[in-house]
């Protein structure tokens, strides 16, 4: 019994060292290993947390690329994601003065709302020109979608620039970010940018028109007050959408990413990169996390819009003629009854001004009427001040009354509430009978009640935008003499009214080193050192006419007395010479 007791210890002891083994190895063969995998998924994590705030940034400053390139349009000249002020050195016009930029939601939102106005007003004059906005800026669109596109895969075909004229190369400043402050171990192994847009998410800075019961803007189609972007908000029947951008740029999710289309403004930017670990402590769980993909999405920004906007002056050279009291009168074709409408544009220089300019006949190639200028000429007003006007506004403009007075000149300009600021004015600041190169002129020998016949002539400084199509001042309003007029009392001006208007040293934070210098030459460079900033300091030169406002469209209204139409005759009899 001994024996037996001993064989069945000796088995047990036998069997329980067989297990232990076993145990032991399933520990070394499967439990430490997964310890150390399961410790090196917390060591990936860390390293993936940290190299994503690294990615995220590398978004950003893609972003802030994607906003700073520029394109030449020619239907509305310099245009980008952002608006930029007129003071770069890579948009500037025949002039040698600098262009602002147009930010793309800016000119979306400006055609939306003269859509708006147009069928409002029941004008179709107004809304045909609108419509041809529209589709101009659809194919100014899938330009920038181009470009954009293009520069994020860094296959240019040509150099993508900005408003300095200084490159921008979004994959080049990537790399060299993520080369420099990826960590030590994490080498970049492949990297993709592309743009496109989100299904839900980001934000626009394009408040909603107001008043808001003619927006044609459902409450959920917005956020705090702002459009929503990358949604169909339809005007009149129209079909609008808008850009992605913000005050800074921001990352957004990627998971509502889609790729580049062309129904939308594909202003979002995603990156997608691969990277590879190094982890020599741990070969075997290094090799299995090695790879690391990276992505991330953001949308860039766009600037506020501080340029906007032109003077209007109307003249009546004898006084308000009867039966034209308001400007509604002026749009209402019953009003007048043509005997002949002249219509011209200028070319080789400004005219009336330059030796070499001229006016060159144009043929109408549709039914034109004297209410069809002022329709056209006003449109092309109110679009020089993009979204600033409010069409409760432009109504008040239009139901106001004129005053009763000989030689009386109107002076109209865009508030920063949005409101139109009407005076008359003593002194005129700009050049008489003047048109700007390569833009419009009009002269209407009409008829109206009581068998009056007033010439009425339009001169529009801003019809052809861009340096293409505008001439040499891109379609940019002429800037008053002096400079400073929009301060000065006897030109209607003050600094509370120009700061109201966006104007003067208070709306426009510069200050002149000499408010006179076109007659003096106190000024060593004008180029350069015309505009300082408020603490003296040497700042970027602006455009003349964004310190003061300058001319968009003067029309003017005679018939008794000689008018400016005087000028152009004596002009013609010299050439003829």
């Amino acid at each position: 019994m001994n024996h037996v007791a001993k064989v069945r210890q000796t088995n047990y002891r036998n069997n329980a060292g067989g297990v232990f083994v076993i145990i032991v190895a399933c520990c070394c063969l499967v439990i430490v290993p997964l310890i150390i995998i399961a410790s090196q998924f917390g060591m990936y994590t860390v390293d993936k947390y940290r190299v994503q705030n690294v990615v995220d940034a590398a978004g950003l400053l893609a972003a802030n690329d994607m906003a700073r390139i520029v394109i030449n349009d020619p239907n509305f000249g310099y245009v980008a994601l952002s608006n930029y002020a007129p003071i770069g050195k890579g948009t500037i016009a025949d002039d040698g003065e600098p262009l602002p930029v147009l930010g793309i939601n800016t000119l979306i939102g400006t055609i939306r709302q003269n859509t708006i106005l147009a069928h409002d007003l029941g004008n179709p004059t107004m809304a045909a020109l609108a419509e041809r906005d529209r589709l101009a800026a659809e194919q100014t669109i899938d330009t920038l979608n181009n470009t954009l596109s293009q520069a994020l895969s860094g296959n240019q075909k040509q150099q993508v620039l900005d408003m300095q004229g200084a490159r921008v190369d979004p994959l080049q400043d990537v790399t060299k970010y993520l080369k420099a402050n990826l960590p030590v171990n994490v080498e970049l192994e492949s990297i993709k940018l592309s743009n496109g847009w989100l299904r839900e998410g980001g934000r626009t800075t394009i408040p909603v028109t107001q008043p808001l019961q003619l927006s044609e803007v459902k409450p959920e189609n917005t956020q705090q007050g702002f459009i929503k972007p990358f949604i169909k908000l339809p005007a009149a029947g129209k079909p609008f959408t808008f850009a992605g951008l913000g005050d800074t740029s921001t990352i957004v999710l990627a998971k509502e990413f889609q790729p580049r289309d062309k129904e939308h403004i594909c202003s979002i930017v995603k990156i997608e990169t691969v990277l590879k670990v190094h982890r020599p402590e741990t070969p075997y769980a290094g090799t299995i996390l090695s790879k690391m993909p990276i992505a991330a999405c953001c949308q860039p920004y766009s600037l506020p819009d501080v340029g906007a906007g032109g003077v209007m002056t109307l003249r009546f050279t004898s006084g308000p003629v009867a039966g034209l009291t308001s400007w509604s009168d002026f749009l209402s074709d019953t009003n007048f009854r043509d005997r002949q409408l002249l219509r011209y544009d200028v070319t080789g220089g400004d005219y009336q001004r330059d030796l070499s300019a001229r006016k060159r006949r144009l043929q109408n190639d549709y039914e034109n009427t004297t209410a069809h200028e002022f329709s056209e000429n006003l449109y092309y007003w109110l679009r020089s001040g993009h979204l600033t006007p409010r069409i409760d506004s432009v109504r008040t403009m239009l139901n106001e009354q004129f005053q009763s007075g000989s030689n009386q000149v109107y002076a109209y300009e865009f508030t920063r509430e949005g409101t139109i600021s009407r005076r008359i004015i003593d002194k005129d600041p700009f050049p008489p009978g003047v048109t700007s190169d390569a833009q419009f002129s009009t002269i209407a020998d009409t008829r109206i009640q009581e068998d009056r016949t007033p010439i009425v002539i339009f001169r529009n400084n801003v019809k052809r935008l861009g340096t293409i199509n505008g001439g040499k001042h891109a379609g940019q309003p002429l800037a008053g003499n002096p400079i400073n007029w929009c301060e000065l009392q006897e030109y209607g001006g003050g600094e509370q009214l120009a700061a109201r208007l966006g104007r003067g040293r208070v709306g426009t934070g510069l200050v002149m080193t000499d408010p006179n210098y076109i007659a003096s030459a106190n000024v060593p460079n004008p180029v350069t050192d015309l505009f300082r900033n408020l603490t003296g300091q040497a700042t970027q030169q602006p455009r003349k006419s964004f310190y003061s406002g300058g001319l968009a469209l003067d029309i003017e209204i005679g018939g008794c007395r000689p008018s400016t139409a005087m000028l152009d005759l004596e002009r013609q009899k010299k050439m003829k010479r």
